[in-house]
């Protein structure tokens, strides 16, 4: 077990902040549909009947994932030289 943190918000009826020690979320919606955006992905649910769509979202760090594209890419042309 580990220390957990979580506080929520409402503005209104329709949004709510929820905030937690990885960062903060928002949720749209109300009874029957609900739209949580977070910094990794987007969610949209039913409440009460258990369905749900995630989405990830792009990560804006292009330098990490053009580095494993052209390490993959030199293992591949080395491997084709022997």
């Amino acid at each position: 077990m580990g220390f957990h943190f979580r506080k929520s918000f409402k503005l209104g009826n329709l949004i709510k902040i929820n905030a937690n020690k990885t960062g903060p979320s928002v949720s749209i919606g109300g009874k029957k549909l609900k739209v949580t955006l977070n910094k990794k992905k987007v969610t949209a649910s039913l409440p009460g009947t258990g369905i749900s769509y995630d989405t990830k979202l792009p990560t804006g760090d292009k330098k990490k994932t053009a580095a494993k594209k052209t390490s993959s890419s030199k293992k591949t042309s080395s491997a084709k030289k022997k």
